[in-house]
């Protein structure tokens, strides 16, 4: 089984990783990329440092790969093997979709809601954006 777990160091795709490490006790073979998508219009979070917009950038980005390896750290640690992919900027969806057509993906275990100000009425907008895009079986981890 292949499986595709986005990851932006919200407390839900945390929650995902946690859900796939569990899952990976009873699919030993199972294959798992983490895909960070350096979404800085989505950081909000550090808008009250006081740098400058290209500072703030490239903070962003540096916290996301922080944090992708970090998931990386967390998937060894439990002798199960990861792949990881750090997208410097794009739509998150999008990339999403993209990367399982391109990648002949299983399931797509996500959280509901990322880090973005900018929410859905029920899921987030990304998790609504892929569930309708995809074919594959997409698990929602709150």
């Amino acid at each position: 089984m292949k499986v595709l777990v986005p990851f932006d160091g919200s407390e839900s795709s945390e929650n995902a990783v946690k859900y796939v490490l569990n899952m990976a006790k009873d699919h030993k073979n199972m294959q798992v990329t983490v895909i960070t998508v350096s979404n800085v219009a989505d950081a909000y979070h550090l808008s009250s440092v006081p740098l400058n917009v290209r500072e703030l950038i490239d903070l962003y980005k540096e916290k996301a790969k922080e944090n992708l390896e970090e998931v990386k750290k967390l998937f060894e640690k439990e002798g199960v093997p990861v792949e990881t992919v750090f997208v410097e900027s794009g739509d998150v969806a999008k990339v999403i979709i993209d990367t399982v057509k391109q990648g002949n993906f299983d399931r797509i275990v996500m959280g509901t809601r990322g880090l973005s100000k900018l929410k859905g009425l029920f899921l987030g907008s990304v998790s609504a954006k892929v569930i309708a895009n995809v074919d594959i079986p997409v698990t929602l981890i709150k």
